[in-house]
């Protein structure tokens, strides 16, 4: 991990990852759910911020987060997870 992101930084990643994939799954998709959206936003928070976790690790992670607002739930989770690690 190259640094640990902030918890601004990963709320705005993950807000463009949402608007992003917003916009994929009514134009590409034809309004079609993407049942592999997790994949899509870790990979648009990893092109964002970088190498802060692998790809499939933060796709667990998003995959698992509840609560509301979502992405700063998702966000607290990402920073417990990478803190927990080490």
């Amino acid at each position: 991990m190259e640094h640990m992101p902030g918890r601004a930084e990963l709320v705005g990643a993950l807000a463009g990852a949402a608007a992003t994939h917003h916009e994929y799954e009514d134009h590409t998709l034809g309004g079609e759910r993407d049942h592999l959206w997790a994949g899509f936003y870790a990979a648009y928070v990893l092109g964002r911020l970088g190498p802060v976790a692998a790809c499939s690790e933060l796709v667990a992670i998003l995959e698992g987060v509840a609560g509301e607002p979502w992405g700063e739930a998702a966000a607290d989770a990402i920073i417990a997870s990478l803190s927990d690690r080490g």
